[in-house]
């Protein structure tokens, strides 16, 4: 059973170990096809010649839109295969991994009597130290090591997010509430019925794939076993809405994000018509009691509040004329954000505070 598995790259010097951790660590190797998107400076993209089964798409980092449209652009190479697996480029597997997350998918399958099924976690910590070594995290009060199932949360700053929950039994996978873009795995039917969204930038992009699939039969699972680790902080590491690459980019990552914001709003709220948009209204409905969060009244009455508080992402650092501290209630124009601004909406939220 052959697993198709998209890694979308932004100048990660991790990608090269990422898929060597793949490979290394399956039993079933050549089982293994790789869709690369990797996004860095021409001169610079990974040698991977040395991936048997690969589809690789070199793209100039200028060109880069976020995570949305990169995946977008990975998920395009899928010819077929049995299974679909979407991972980041800074990861690590264990061993047997591809036979491991085959087993808890069909004990998933039976559990929810149904094939539609994700499987999808937050990975454990790993990080490289100084000396180059690789530091795997254990019993770490922060960053946990042990399986954990995700409940739906709204950061501080108005962005989408999810919270770990701990297992009840870890004898067998555990029912979640949203997925990990970092770490998803379905049958190869969820490329076809749930494609990528390349409006919707980062944060966010996981409720929308969650309340997408749930809406059309899927069901998430969160596995009762760990198999991959991540590399969280990177604090070192390029990210595509760094300042400097900003100002070389075709489209700046300001005009990105607020699309983005919108999309999420039109998808949750039940405005977004066709496959982007959710399926069943009757799924729709249920899976907001799941959650315990009406979306109509959310962005009515509660967005506002938290967006006025933070910056629009709270990873972005933006330099002091483009940070966010109001988000233009009428969008009539893209200078809002400016030092000097005096648009009514950008007035008014000084009035209210």
């Amino acid at each position: 059973m052959k697993i198709f598995i998209s890694i979308v790259s932004y100048k990660d010097t991790e990608l090269t170990p990422t898929i060597k951790s793949l490979m290394g660590n399956a039993d079933n190797p050549d089982d293994l096809y790789f869709g690369v998107v990797s996004q860095d400076d021409m001169k610079k993209h990974p040698d991977l010649s040395f991936v048997k089964n690969l589809s690789y798409l070199k793209m100039d980092f200028r060109e880069s839109r976020g995570a949305g449209y990169a995946r977008k652009l990975a998920i395009e190479m899928y010819k077929g295969e049995d299974f679909f697996l979407q991972i980041d480029s800074h990861m690590r597997a264990e061993p047997h991994w591809d036979s491991k997350i085959k087993k808890m998918y069909k004990e998933s399958t039976e559990i929810a009597n149904t094939k539609k099924v994700i499987m999808s976690q937050y990975p454990a910590a790993y990080e490289i130290h100084t000396d180059g070594k690789e530091h795997f995290f254990k019993d770490h009060e922060e960053l946990w090591s042990i399986p954990t199932w995700s409940k739906v949360h709204n950061r501080e700053d108005g962005s989408w997010s999810s919270l770990r929950q701990e297992f009840k039994d870890l004898s067998r996978p555990h029912v979640s509430h949203t997925v990990l873009a970092g770490y998803l795995f379905a049958p190869s039917a969820f490329v076809e019925e749930i494609p990528y969204d390349e409006r919707i930038s980062f944060m966010g992009e996981e409720l929308c794939i969650a309340i997408r699939a749930y809406t059309r039969g899927w069901q998430m699972y969160a596995p009762n076993e760990m198999l991959f680790w991540h590399f969280y902080k990177r604090k070192r590491s390029p990210k595509v809405w760094n300042q400097m690459d900003d100002a070389k980019r075709t489209r700046k990552w300001m005009d990105i994000e607020m699309e983005s914001k919108r999309t999420q709003k039109n998808i949750l709220t039940g405005r977004e018509q066709g496959v982007f948009g959710i399926g069943s209204q009757e799924k729709y409905l249920e899976y907001q009691e799941i959650i315990g969060i009406n979306f109509n009244n959310f962005y009515d009455n509660h967005l506002s509040k938290k967006v006025n508080k933070a910056v629009l992402v709270e990873e972005i650092n933006f330099s002091g004329m483009v940070k966010l501290s109001k988000w233009c209630i009428d969008e009539e124009h893209k200078e809002c954000e400016t030092k000097g601004c005096e648009c009514n909406c950008h007035n008014k939220g000084e009035e209210d505070e």
